[in-house]
């Protein structure tokens, strides 16, 4: 692999951090193939766009023969919502399939910051899989289980529990982390608010359709380090939320969240996907994201509040190019059960 390709020095970089043991990884074009029980973890990166960036992926195959009904997008929908961290649960359209995945944009010259996500992610990943593919058998009992061999799981496994067991004692460096958040200048919102939970900040993306989406619509930031994970304990949730009348019809909320996460893994967004497109019950659709205290090295919040005004502007424009080609009667309608 070499470091000249900023994709597949990330890659390297990803295997190194979490250290398989060799007879658990194959080698894949442009990645490997980790095997950390019966499903396996593919990280690999894409080929660098002409400005140098690259985008690299980590996914776990899960599901096959899932067919986006509407009691299926609900399930991925909850799952995203309760359980999400830098990873979250994508639906294929093409192939019918389920996975649990996170990427993230790596460049020549960013210090390794995107493969330190992805790292993390990853070994997350490892646990999260086999949790997802255990629940979602039972809540999708016509869907086909994807994976290998059955094996022993290996240790990082277990690495959930050494994330809570370290975030107490960087209670301190995440507060700091959200002061400097707020005094963020520049910023890529309009304004914001400190708030008992840590920030709320309005984003007004360009572009737009009718409805709630409208160029000047306002979306929501919401920003916390004081709502920590039940299994990974402290850390930033961010939660981008966007106005309400960009999905109308209530029934088609997950649905919606669905076809954003599933364009997310097909676009260029120009973004790092690490959590994912929910239905939350308090906030209804929105994109939530949860990194860990461990992972939460510096810049890196300045970074997802950069990336959520670009989710926010790709968002709208994503929907306006769906409606459109619904009413030129060109798109298949994913909407639909």
């Amino acid at each position: 692999m070499s470091d000249e390709d900023p994709g597949l020095a990330a890659v390297a970089a990803v295997l190194a951090a979490l250290e398989p043991e060799p007879d658990r990884v194959t080698d894949e074009p442009r990645g490997f193939r980790w095997w950390p029980h019966a499903h396996g973890l593919h990280v690999h990166a894409e080929p660098a766009r002409p400005d140098g960036a690259a985008r690299v992926v980590a996914e776990t195959a899960l599901l096959a023969d899932v067919g986006g009904r509407g009691a299926e997008f609900a399930a991925l929908a909850r799952w995203n919502a309760r359980e999400s961290a830098l990873s979250s649960l994508r639906w294929d359209g093409e192939r019918g399939e389920v996975s649990i995945r996170a990427s993230v944009i790596a460049r020549a010259g960013d210090g390794g910051e995107a493969a330190r996500l992805l790292a993390h992610a990853a070994l997350l990943q490892a646990g999260e899989a086999l949790r997802a593919a255990d629940a979602l058998a039972i809540e999708l009992p016509g869907a086909t289980p994807l994976g290998g061999p059955s094996r022993a799981p290996a240790e990082q496994v277990e690495a959930g529990h050494a994330y809570a067991a370290g975030a107490p004692a960087l209670a301190a460096a995440l507060e700091q982390g959200m002061a400097a958040l707020a005094a963020l200048s520049p910023a890529p919102w309009a304004r914001s608010t400190r708030a008992a939970h840590g920030l709320d900040a309005e984003l007004l993306p360009e572009g737009g359709r009718a409805g709630g989406s409208e160029p000047g619509a306002r979306w929501l930031l919401r920003v916390s380090v004081r709502q920590p994970s039940p299994r990974l304990g402290a850390g930033l949730l961010t939660a981008l939320v966007p106005p309400p009348g960009i999905e109308p019809q209530a029934d088609r909320v997950a649905a919606t969240a669905a076809l954003l996460n599933e364009g997310e893994a097909r676009e260029w967004t120009g973004c790092d996907a690490l959590g994912g497109w929910c239905v939350h019950p308090a906030a209804g659709l929105a994109h939530v994201s949860f990194v860990p205290a461990l992972a939460l090295a510096p810049g890196v919040a300045g970074r997802l509040a950069w990336q959520a005004g670009t989710r926010a502007r790709w968002v709208t424009a994503f929907l306006a190019n769906v409606a459109a080609a619904h009413a030129r009667g060109t798109y298949g309608n994913p909407l639909s059960d």
